[in-house]
C-alpha cells in the first residue's frame, strides 16, 4: 500500500465491530461451478488491511475498544462494509465502505463513503485450476478492491485532518 507522503502528527484509533470482522460474502460463480457455493472472507480483508493503511495517514494508529472509544486519540475511525460483489468471469470486485471519523472536540470530521471498483482478477481461467484456484482468485478480487478504495480513503483522511494554511493578512509587509 503506497504512502501518499509523511504520517500526519497525529495519533487515531479506529473500530471494526466484530460483526465485520467476521463478514463473509458467500455466492455461486458460473466460471468456478454453480453447485459450489464460494465464500469470501471479506472482513478478514478488511481487518487485515485498513489498520495498515491508517499507519500510512496517522503516525500512531490503535485499535478502539468500541465504536465510541475514543480514548487520547485524536482521530476515531469506523470503518463498515457497506456492499461488496463480485461481477463476471473475471471477477471485478466492487467495494463499498462507509467511513466515520471524530476528532477530539466529538465532532465527526469525515462521513463519507467510497467506491472502489479494480482492475480484473484472474477468474475467467480459475475454474481450469479446481477449487483451490477459484478460492484464490476470489480472495485477490477481495484484496484488488481493497487496495483500489484505501488509498482514496486515506487522501480524503489527510484533507480532513491536515489544517489549512493560515491566510496572510492585508496590510502586512
Amino acid at each position: 500500500m503506497s504512502s501518499q507522503g509523511t504520517p500526519l502528527a497525529l495519533r487515531a484509533r479506529y473500530y471494526i465491530s466484530p460483526e465485520q470482522k467476521a463478514r463473509i460474502d458467500s455466492d455461486n460463480y458460473f466460471a468456478l461451478g454453480a453447485a459450489h457455493t464460494w465464500n469470501i472472507h471479506i472482513g478478514e480483508g478488511l481487518a487485515r488491511s485498513f489498520p495498515q493503511m491508517l499507519g500510512t495517514v496517522f503516525q500512531s494508529v490503535q485499535e478502539a475498544s468500541g465504536p465510541e472509544d475514543l480514548g487520547d486519540a485524536d482521530a476515531l475511525i469506523v470503518p463498515e462494509i457497506q456492499f461488496f460483489d463480485v461481477t463476471g468471469g473475471g471477477f471485478v470486485s466492487r467495494l463499498t465502505l462507509k467511513v466515520r471519523a471524530r476528532g477530539t472536540d466529538g465532532a465527526i470530521q469525515v462521513t463519507d463513503l467510497f467506491e472502489g471498483t479494480p482492475r480484473q482478477g484472474k477468474g475467467g481461467t480459475a475454474w481450469l485450476g479446481g477449487a483451490m484456484a477459484g478460492e484464490t482468485a476470489l480472495r485477490q478480487s477481495a484484496e484488488f478492491a481493497f487496495e483500489d478504495i484505501l488509498p482514496k480513503i486515506a487522501t480524503r483522511l489527510r484533507e480532513a485532518f491536515v489544517a489549512p494554511p493560515p491566510k496572510p493578512s492585508a496590510n502586512v509587509l
